[in-house]
């Protein structure tokens, strides 16, 4: 272990904890014994916990209060079962969006933390967060990468969204990575010039795990493959891959280049991570963070090995717990155990987040990711000023920007998604703004938030 290793794991993360409130080592090593707990224990665990947080929500949270009264359950009913679980209201990205102050317990005691979702479904939404979800989101994350010998303060590479943000907050963010012993590159700036740029930098720092998207990875995989530049001598543990859908090819050619399997992290905008990939191939679901539902569009829960769609409720923010959300991805239940010997259960993603490439006339590409960005950057300045988006390129150089009205700001929140598209993208592309009522739906129930006519 090197000074800066020594320095991240031993000074800067414990320092960081204490200081936050949170406890991720801890969680940490509670989580690392857990994993190893039959699967008739840890689901156990898991339904325990679940009745818990229905019956906190129903005596703290209004909005629960509200939606729970006319079912008459009573919340001391030590009996709950999955049948009553199953006539609970759903709740939906409108829910959080329109009744955000409804949600909240009031009762909450304990620090808090703010995050607003990037819109990746074309909806961004405010969520706030308590020091157990952050302490057991991250300790989950830890606990996945232990699973490849990567350990708080082992060097790592994130290729990664680049939030739009002023020069004091971009200060602070080199100071964390740093601290964190980290490399923090976006992910949306694919030109040959920054990829080698990025490639010098790589090199001197040797990481133990590459995390971020996997469509910026792999473009740095073809730019190394392209120009017959070897990265075998890195020493990479693994990649992680998330927050979009890959395509074998892709994981193919990114492994070849680095040579070090490519696993996935699962999850959403609202809760982070809570599913992840061991080396048997296996995506495990974290029971200590989420209990998960797949249902069929009449809202039937499917058999294993059958494909629906995806609810989650939050197990760890008592501030604002979530309880039956729809996520917005298909997936499937998988039973028996991994040979991996882990007793978490296993699942399935058929229909996860795409970052689709943008192509101008000049011969420049883009991933549409950075579209999310932008929209958290008006949602910052103008809060519930959209209420959805989506954009459409409708040629090499025009794009129609569609727009839901939120507030009265709307007008200004226009303006500002417009300049931020033209910083993007560059002056000669043609915005037009286009008001609509609604943005509807494709077939698999998701809200896209970029579609591409060009071919």
């Amino acid at each position: 272990m090197n000074i800066h290793n020594a320095f991240a794991r031993y000074l800067y993360w414990p320092l960081t904890q204490k200081l936050k409130g949170e406890y991720v080592a801890q969680t940490l090593e509670e989580l690392s014994k857990a994993q190893w707990e039959k699967q008739e224990k840890i689901l156990d665990n898991q339904w325990q916990r679940v009745k818990r947080t229905v019956a906190k929500a129903y005596q703290e949270v209004p909005f629960y209060r509200e939606g729970y009264a006319s079912l008459g359950w009573d919340p001391q009913n030590t009996a709950f079962s999955y049948q009553d679980f199953l006539t609970l209201p759903k709740v939906e990205k409108e829910d959080v969006r329109d009744r955000l102050s409804d949600l909240l317990n009031p009762n909450y005691r304990g620090r808090v933390t703010k995050g607003t979702t990037s819109g990746s479904t074309g909806e961004s939404v405010v969520m706030y967060y308590s020091t157990e979800h952050e302490s057991y989101s991250e300790g989950a994350r830890w606990r996945a990468k232990g699973w490849w010998g990567v350990e708080p303060g082992c060097s790592q590479l994130a290729i990664w969204g680049r939030p739009y943000s002023g020069c004091r907050d971009r200060f602070l963010q080199q100071m964390k990575s740093f601290g964190l012993n980290m490399l923090l590159f976006s992910a949306f700036d694919i030109r040959e010039t920054t990829l080698q740029q990025i490639w010098r930098t790589i090199r001197r720092f040797q990481p133990q795990l590459i995390y971020g998207y996997p469509s910026g990875i792999f473009a740095l995989a073809e730019f190394l493959k392209k120009t017959q530049i070897s990265a075998e001598d890195l020493g990479v543990k693994v990649i992680m891959i998330t927050a979009e859908a890959s395509t074998d090819a892709q994981r193919a050619l990114i492994e070849e280049v680095f040579e070090a399997q490519t696993v996935n992290e699962y999850g959403c905008s609202e809760t982070g991570g809570f599913v992840y990939e061991c080396a048997e191939g296996s995506w495990h679901i974290s029971t200590e963070l989420a209990f998960i539902e797949f249902l069929d569009p009449e809202g039937n829960p499917v058999l294993p090995g059958e494909t629906g769609e995806i609810f989650l409720t939050d197990l760890r923010n008592d501030l604002m717990p979530l309880i039956r959300y729809r996520v917005g991805d298909l997936g499937t239940p998988l039973s028996g155990l991994c040979s991996c010997g882990r007793g978490l259960p296993r699942m399935g993603v058929s229909v996860t987040k795409e970052n689709a490439v943008i192509r101008l006339a000049n011969g420049e590409t883009y991933l549409s990711g950075e579209l999310n960005y932008i929209s958290k950057t008006v949602m910052a300045e103008y809060p519930s000023s959209i209420a959805q988006f989506r954009v459409r390129q409708k040629t090499l150089d025009l794009f129609e920007i569609e727009i839901v009205p939120g507030n009265d700001r709307v007008n200004q929140a226009e303006v500002r998604f417009s300049q931020l598209m033209k910083e993007f993208l560059g002056d000669d592309v043609a915005l037009q703004l286009k008001r609509v009522p609604t943005i509807e739906r494709e077939s698999t129930g998701k809200l896209r938030y970029f579609v591409s006519d060009v071919q």
